[in-house]
């Protein structure tokens, strides 16, 4: 009988409970059935024997082609300078090179040994380098001796090549008996070659280097410098007055006076400054101030890129007057707690991108096309008026993005008395193509966002990209007002905090839990 005509056709796949006489009715069905079934398994294990069988003959013969064919791979006869343009895109662009086997330029000589030929004879390949030194109180010492052959083997391999270094170390000196870091033993013979270097660490380890003057580091162009106290920069800090040195970025973390620093400061180009006041008897030392950051400008008119923080408030008024021209200034980053309006009198003819305040970090490498720029504000550090004084500073603002990673209980200057600034008859950042309110930032209504990309998709200058998160539930559901915006090109996200689930286990195993 074939299973299609059976009498329980109709019951399977059903709760029904056949009778003991229905059950020896079912077993004498399925005998020739489960015979057929048997069968059609025995020939799948043939089968796929037989395919198991020429798999291997397959997997036999395909060895000796593959090898055959790597024989001719273009790869190997690729000439040497085209490899080395290969072998250079491998490297991070980001950072120096790490002490990786896994990354360039290490992994580079673990293909073959054609390619650690080519890789090891190439000096240029290897003046990069970030090491990363283990704490010499608990690093065992064949770590720290493995370590010190591999760096002397990389710094071998640069020849007489300019060198980019960073360096880290947590050893902190007052714990160790050395009198001098071994790692900074072995930089001290290549001074000479130095270009770019960044040292984080205790003041003490730092010191050798630092004390080196011009006729050692001739070819110093930028230095990075991280450490816990002001002490680095007691007597000698000869490194800081190079006249090749066009870059500095100290970050210091406790009392230390900016203005201080023996800084050539007239020929900076890139500057960054993070230095944190502390308190004493006479009140807070050391920090910068908005008076101290205007100084730090005004000494340096040749700047193309500054960040500075500030770290204490001004105990006397700030003369907001004086011009101070920088006229060569494209980035220019102002942090700090005590950073309240903006400066009018700074000119910055070639600024293209700006950043005020404590600002949530995205992607800030990307920089419109001149003349338009990118600007990354917090307006919890502005009242209204100061913050459209900002805005009417730069005209040419095209990237606008707002956000804040502190919450002020102030109110938010970015609300529905603000936001028509922007659009007819006000038409605040005519150049506006790109516009983002984040968090605490969004401090508008749904109908104020719908009016302001109804008012700006009229202007000369349409939106391109409208991007709010608010950090409050919905008002109006906007977005079928908008289709006609995001059918004609514009990119449109409109993010509120999701609704609260129900958890049935919330505080089950907690402290008072009886469980």
């Amino acid at each position: 009988m074939l299973l299609a005509d059976s009498p329980f056709a109709d019951r399977l796949n059903t709760n029904y409970v056949p009778t003991d006489s229905e059950v020896l009715e079912i077993l004498h069905i399925l005998v020739d059935p489960a015979d057929e079934l048997a069968r059609l398994d025995a020939e799948i294990k043939d089968m796929e024997i037989a395919i198991s069988r020429l798999k291997e003959r397959r997997a036999l013969l395909k060895v000796p082609i593959d090898a055959h064919k790597a024989l001719i791979s273009p790869m190997r006869r690729i000439p040497q300078d085209v490899l080395l343009e290969i072998f250079f895109s491998c490297l991070p662009l980001q950072h120096n090179a790490l002490i990786d086997p896994a990354e360039a330029p290490l992994i580079l000589g673990r293909i073959c040994r054609d390619w650690r030929r080519v890789a090891y004879s190439t000096p240029m390949l290897w003046c990069f380098i970030h090491i990363p030194s283990p704490n010499y109180r608990f690093a065992p010492p064949t770590i720290l001796s493995k370590l010190g052959r591999i760096v002397e083997a990389w710094l071998e391999r640069t020849a007489t090549c300019a060198l980019d270094i960073s360096l880290n170390d947590t050893t902190f000196f007052v714990d160790v008996n050395i009198e001098i870091h071994p790692l900074i033993s072995q930089l001290l013979p290549v001074s000479r070659r130095l270009r770019h270097l960044a040292l984080s660490g205790d003041a003490e380890f730092l010191r050798p280097l630092l004390r080196l003057g011009a006729k050692d580091l001739p070819l110093l162009k930028s230095i990075r410098i991280d450490s816990n106290i002001n002490q680095i920069f007691s007597g000698s800090a000869d490194a800081l007055q190079l006249p090749s040195l066009e870059d500095v970025s100290l970050r210091i973390t406790e009392s230390v006076d900016p203005l201080s620093f023996p800084l050539k400061w007239a020929q900076m180009t890139g500057l960054s400054l993070q230095c944190y006041s502390s308190w004493s008897e006479n009140g807070p030392e050391g920090g910068l101030t908005i008076r101290g950051a205007l100084e730090v400008l005004r000494r340096c008119p040749n700047l193309e890129r500054c960040e500075l923080r500030m770290t204490r408030a001004d105990d006397e008024s700030v003369d907001t007057t004086t011009s101070i021209p920088l006229l060569q200034m494209h980035t220019l980053v102002l942090t700090g707690f005590h950073f309240e309006k903006w400066i009018p009198h700074l000119v910055l003819p070639k600024l293209r991108c700006l950043q005020v305040g404590d600002v949530i970090l995205g992607d800030t490498a990307s920089r419109p096309p001149d003349p338009y720029m990118r600007a990354d504000i917090d307006p919890n550090h502005f009242t209204s008026s100061s913050l459209q004084e900002l805005f009417e500073s730069f005209p040419m603002i095209s990237h606008l993005r707002l956000s804040s990673t502190t919450y002020s209980q102030a109110p938010v200057a970015l609300d529905d008395a603000f936001l028509p600034l922007f659009y007819a008859p006000h038409d605040l950042c005519p150049a506006l193509t790109h516009f983002t309110a984040l968090s605490f930032c969004a401090g508008f209504s749904d109908t104020a966002a719908l009016a302001f990309v109804r008012g700006r998709m009229v202007m000369p200058t349409p939106l391109q990209q409208f991007q709010v998160r608010f950090r409050r539930p919905m008002e109006v559901d906007i977005m079928p007002e908008l289709q006609i915006f995001i059918s004609d090109g514009l990119k449109v996200e409109v993010q509120y905090p999701s609704v609260p689930r129900f958890d049935a286990k919330e505080g089950l195993y907690g402290p008072q839990s009886l469980y």
